[in-house]
């Protein structure tokens, strides 16, 4: 079984979990409010696949339209888009991005629906179950937290659409195990064989596909 972390932020974060995973991914923050200088861009990501050899940008953005601007420039990398904003949420399954990750992402509700389940798997993008937030947040919140990831796990396991659990580590400290992904898994519903594909079968069908 070939363990993959999908979305590492921090270099220092990308070191360590080397040693635990087969292959991790390397994701740049991109926030958007405006068009980006795609020169400029394009090189900086020559240099990040020179250096980690898969890369992902995380789009942060408002602004839909940004979404669809960024994928027709054919950067090869994946693209992530960060939920929250549920106008967002939903362009950016329309859109077929590689992943929307977190999409009750500080929201007091799970930001995704039935209706954007099934977008979801039409368009085959993955759903990133991300634990950095629940470590940045306080009992009450994590408690909310996990209440919103646990029902959109109910409706990615309905709708069979694609998904990993992820660190999204920003720092050496929230680097995880893959056992400790695993568990979170577990922790929102999934059985031990759900959990470890999430880890595994789906990110490694993502990144062959895609990288």
């Amino acid at each position: 079984m070939k363990f993959i972390e999908m979305d590492v932020r921090d270099e220092k974060a990308y070191e360590l979990a080397k040693e635990w995973y087969d292959d991790v991914v390397f994701t740049k923050k991109l926030k958007l409010e405006e068009s980006p200088d795609y020169g400029k861009l394009k090189e900086e990501i020559k240099e990040l696949r020179k250096r980690y050899g898969k890369v992902a940008v995380l789009v942060i953005t408002n602004k839909p339209s940004l979404i669809r601007e960024l994928k027709k420039r054919n950067l090869r990398v994946l693209i992530y888009v960060q939920g929250g904003n549920m106008r967002v949420n939903r362009f950016a399954l329309e859109t077929g991005v590689d992943a929307l990750i977190s999409p009750e992402f500080g929201r007091k509700d799970n930001g995704f629906d039935h209706v954007l389940a099934k977008i979801a798997a039409k368009n085959d993008v993955a759903i990133g179950f991300s634990l950095s937030p629940l470590l940045k947040a306080d009992p009450y919140e994590r408690a909310s937290i996990l209440k919103f990831m646990m029902k959109n796990w109910q409706l990615v396991e309905k709708y069979r659409v694609p998904r990993f659990i992820t660190s999204s580590a920003e720092s050496m400290w929230e680097v995880r195990a893959p056992r400790d992904l695993m568990s979170l898994g577990i922790a929102l519903g999934m059985e031990i064989s759900q959990a470890k594909a999430s880890t595994s079968f789906y990110p490694e069908k993502i990144v062959k596909v895609r990288c």
